[in-house]
């Protein structure tokens, strides 16, 4: 399965090429470079104001959240991440594909102002990812002289235990700064405000009943989202957490449009053996 990427109103998406009705999304969003620079006024709502029926909040409620700025040299992405320690952020691998430089604001509700800016030197996908199947889709960032985490709008997430999964109807929370209309042809522009949602967990026999399409849902991933829709993770909250009884248990990763019916988004599972040994070797957390 092949990729392609295509600019909406200095937007993108990363999309498969079969002829299947439902489209493989992962949740990057990019802006053209010019464009990038100029601060938003205002946001562009959903129906409810909110990121596919979530609601506001604060960096306060979630001080792991970092938002990460991405440059390839032609298009500039943006991502969420999830910090683990005071040198090292959790994101997902599909995130830093070609990327040349990453810089990291910390600290903030906001993801164009306020916080603390720091340079990334560094950054380690998993050697195993695929960027056909979205396996193993987790990667690791280096901040280049420590972040300050002060305890209240900075720090570090505990991450769940290896070989712990996240079980059927579990709630998960998600955060992130991405779209805010359920698709992106629909005008939805990215949110300044930090968003979150919580959706439960969906087994993976259902999740790969609903998805269909020759699609499999591995044991590095999970599902999670309501069967009516309507609440979800969209383009620019890839990377970001998936935070399970205050521990981060996943990596915002990929779906099939956002808050459609039947249409759970995937997320890594950092519980599986594999991906938690290789954030443990790459960040020591």
């Amino acid at each position: 399965m092949k990729y392609s990427i295509s600019l909406i109103n200095s937007k993108c998406r990363v999309t498969s090429n079969n002829s299947s009705s439902k489209e493989r999304i992962l949740f990057i969003f990019c802006h053209i470079s010019d464009v990038l620079c100029k601060s938003r006024g205002s946001k562009v709502k959903s129906d409810d104001g909110k990121i596919v029926g979530g609601n506001e909040t604060t960096i306060e409620q979630h001080p792991h959240m970092a938002y990460l700025l991405l440059f390839n040299g032609t298009v500039d992405f943006q991502c969420g991440g999830s910090i683990v320690n005071r040198f090292h952020i959790v994101t997902a691998a599909h995130c830093l594909t070609d990327i040349i430089r990453v810089r990291i604001r910390i600290g903030s509700t906001r993801s164009n102002s306020g916080g603390e800016m720091y340079e990334a030197t560094s950054w380690f996908t998993h050697p195993m990812y695929d960027s056909q199947t979205s396996d193993y889709d987790v990667a690791v960032v280096r901040v280049a002289y420590g972040m300050t985490l002060n305890g209240v709008t900075t720090k570090a997430i505990r991450m769940v235990s290896r070989a712990s999964d996240v079980e059927d109807g579990e709630d998960v929370t998600v955060t992130g700064w991405g779209t805010t209309s359920v698709s992106i042809q629909e005008g939805g522009s990215t949110s300044t405000e930090l968003m979150e949602v919580t959706i439960p967990a969906v087994n993976r026999t259902g999740c790969n009943t609903l998805i269909g399409n020759g699609e499999s849902i591995t044991s590095r991933m999970f599902c999670a989202g309501l069967p009516e829709g309507g609440k979800d993770s969209c383009q620019g909250d890839s990377g970001g957490p998936a935070v399970v009884d205050g521990l981060l248990a996943g990596v915002t990763s990929f779906g099939f449009g956002c808050a459609r019916p039947n249409s759970p988004g995937v997320y890594t599972r950092i519980g599986q053996t594999v991906i938690r040994s290789f954030i443990r070797l790459t960040s020591g957390s």
